[in-house]
């Protein structure tokens, strides 16, 4: 198949079009380098994961139209992979622009774009955020009512509120990946334990906001990248018009606490705090409920917290590596 991966450069884009391209897919991988965090992390990322591969990522502004547009023009895509956006829910609200012109408008014309261009399947980065700080013990599908307590999280939100509606006008089948707290060799300088490692390698402080008994559902990039394939190849079997969400996490939330501790084990090393007050755009927890996509796919491989941090580690101490973990992390406020 021919596959359009946006967002290619980013933490979980790039593992994705490694691992299309290992299946024997045509991928044309696109992404617009921006600055939330360090573009030279980006541009290491493609060259250690890309460009042995023989894959260039396109240099393209998904929120202009005509950009958009003509590169469904000149491609003919079998399934579109949308996960280009704004990340993070700490941004300054003096810069909430962003998550409308990346979250929302380029959303808007890379899903109408392919509609247009007679896509078969689209699937998009969701998140666990629209789930705000939900009572349930687990974070299902079903769940109704959703309050997202971040920016973030409301237009990611409205991203599968926009899917659902263009599958019914246009026939095209979509689906949204609600990603939980991904992890792993590669990642993203804004998530804690990218900045834990980076904290303790460099000897610095680690800012610690709120306390370390928020819980999070972490998931290891290797099984968030074959459960994503796997519900590509599975929105093919659905009748036109198809549409849904599906929580892509690992079902076995642990707290920042247990985190660190892991990590500390690892490196045979003590992370210095500074405690801060806790963001308010932090949910308290998250913890997926997987029957659904037990359902879809079967049973999952789950990475354990343990194995991960260990493959994770082993990134980090390398040399060419670990000398530029706090560097990357620092460019994130």
């Amino acid at each position: 198949m021919r596959i359009l991966v946006t967002g290619a450069a980013g933490f979980i884009g790039a593992h994705l079009t490694a691992k299309l391209i290992a299946e024997d897919h045509d991928v044309v991988a696109v992404d617009n380098f921006n600055e939330y965090y360090s573009p030279e992390l980006k541009i290491r990322r493609v060259s250690e994961l890309l460009t042995p591969l023989g894959v260039q990522v396109q240099n393209v502004a998904l929120d202009q139209h005509s950009l958009t547009s003509a590169l469904f023009n000149i491609n003919q895509f079998d399934c579109v992979y949308h996960l280009a956006a704004q990340a993070g829910v700490r941004i300054p609200i003096e810069d909430y622009t962003k998550y409308v012109t990346n979250n929302l408008v380029a959303f808007s014309n890379v899903i109408t774009c392919a509609a247009q261009a007679n896509v078969k399947n689209f699937l998009y980065a969701s998140s666990s955020s629209v789930y705000g700080n939900s009572p349930q013990k687990l974070f299902s599908e079903k769940d109704v009512g959703l309050e997202p307590i971040s920016f973030y999280g409301a237009t990611k939100l409205a991203n599968e509120v926009l899917a659902k509606s263009l599958s019914a006008v246009t026939g095209m089948k979509t689906r949204g990946l609600r990603f939980f707290t991904v992890y792993g060799p590669w990642g993203r300088p804004d998530m804690a334990y990218f900045r834990i490692f980076g904290n303790i390698l460099g000897g610095y402080e680690f800012n610690l906001m709120g306390d370390g008994n928020v819980v999070r559902d972490f998931t290891y990039i290797d099984d968030v990248i074959s459960t994503s394939v796997k519900l590509g190849s599975e929105l093919g079997s659905h009748a036109t018009g198809f549409s849904d969400v599906v929580n892509v996490g690992a079902g076995n939330p642990v707290s920042l606490d247990q985190m660190i501790a892991e990590i500390e084990k690892n490196l045979k090393a003590r992370l210095s705090i500074q405690l801060q007050s806790r963001n308010r755009n932090d949910v308290i927890r998250t913890s997926a409920d997987s029957n659904y996509l037990s359902k879809l796919i079967g049973e999952n491989r789950i990475t354990s917290l343990g194995a991960g941090i260990k493959l994770v580690s082993d990134w980090a101490k390398s040399p060419e590596v670990s000398v530029n973990l706090a560097k990357w992390s620092n460019t994130v406020a």
